[in-house]
């Protein structure tokens, strides 16, 4: 497999540009059930003592920890956040999400032409996309040591679930002209799960179409959580 052209069609928290190279696009979930308190404190030690396996910073993983429950809770409609629920969702989260019981697996080593590889993924999404590559390593007994043949085993997986997506799919969501610019820049291995996530996302915001609006909300709530599955869409 060749390597993916073109450019992640969506900034970053902060960005007013699109970053390059992106296979993730990310809505910060805003305040919905309360937390127990025993809960919020499971969650924030379970993020703080995963974090450097997540390969990210203590205040990522706490972050990513809280906006994901939050996003889960509001979808079902809590109105409390309680150890059982935090529990519950730890199982379904995948591999390399901070509050993901998945995360005490084997380490891997990436080569220096991998690691190469996943620094052209822009900064917000590296360390989500080494989560995947590397869990897919795992599945297919490829080994502990992840090298770019390694990645494209994960990027022709994404390909053929974006190509069947697209084939199955009728008639979608109207976009905007603008909206569109950026959605065509979206590499074509992961363009079909880019479509369904954002389009899904916008309905449950009440959207009747997809602009700029609903894209850097979708954004920033995937970047924040790290919960690209969100119960119903995103990657895999």
């Amino acid at each position: 497999m060749t390597e993916p052209s073109g450019g992640c069609p969506f900034p970053g928290p902060g960005e007013r540009s699109p970053a390059p190279g992106c296979p993730f696009p990310g809505s910060g979930a805003g305040p919905g059930a309360s937390w127990d308190p025993e809960a919020h404190a499971r969650a924030m030690r379970r993020a703080r003592e995963a974090a450097s396996r997540s390969h990210v910073s203590e205040r990522q993983a706490e972050t990513m920890a809280q906006r994901a429950v939050e996003q889960r809770a509001a979808r079902r409609g809590l109105d409390e956040i309680g150890p059982g629920f935090v529990d519950a969702l730890s199982k379904k989260l995948g591999y390399g999400h901070p509050l993901s019981e998945r995360g005490a697996l084997p380490e891997f080593e990436w080569t220096e032409e991998a690691e190469a590889r996943l620094s052209q993924v822009p900064a917000f999404c590296r360390e989500l996309t080494r989560w995947r590559v590397e869990y897919t390593a795992l599945k297919k007994g490829l080994g502990p040591v992840i090298t770019p043949a390694v990645m494209d085993v994960k990027y022709e997986m994404w390909g053929e679930v974006s190509h069947a997506i697209e084939a199955r799919r009728g008639e979608g969501m109207p976009w905007t002209a603008s909206a569109r610019e950026r959605f065509d820049r979206v590499p074509d291995f992961v363009r079909g799960q880019v479509l369904e996530a954002v389009e899904g996302n916008a309905r449950t915001m009440g959207a009747t179409e997809v602009d700029d609006q609903v894209v850097d909300r979708v954004i920033e709530r995937w970047a924040s959580s790290g919960d690209f599955h969100e119960g119903l869409y995103g990657f895999r």
